[in-house]
């Protein structure tokens, strides 16, 4: 049972990280949006000229973005956590194992070839 929930979890994992490389991928193969207006749609409602400017945005480009790496060791370091904290969960949830308050009393017979044994 044990060995079926780290699978799950570590499968789990291993999923969630490998959404990340696709992401990445993703995001360099995407071509730029095309104009609105090419496709005969309306373009976007413009914001007046009476409401207060908005800061800049700035978009860091390919060359500020740490490498993929970085996000592997994050999803990593997440991942680690998660794991600490369901097995602290687990240990301090666990029913201890039935203490017994002497040693059980066995006797063994040989009956008919077999050997049969009774404890109280």
């Amino acid at each position: 049972m044990k060995d079926l929930v780290v699978s799950v979890v570590l499968g789990l994992g291993l999923l969630a990280s490998g959404c990340g490389v696709f992401d990445v991928y993703r995001d360099q193969q995407m071509p730029p949006p095309r104009s609105s207006e090419t496709h005969g749609q309306q373009a976007a409602p413009q914001v007046p000229s009476e409401a207060p400017a908005l800061p800049p945005v700035t978009v860091p480009g390919v060359e500020q973005l740490p490498p993929y790496w970085y996000w592997a060791d994050q999803q990593q370091q997440e991942f680690a956590r998660y794991l600490q904290q369901q097995w602290m969960y687990y240990y301090q949830n666990r029913q201890p194992p039935p203490q017994f308050p002497r040693p059980p009393v066995c006797t063994s017979t040989l009956l008919g070839g077999q050997v049969i044994t009774t404890c109280r």
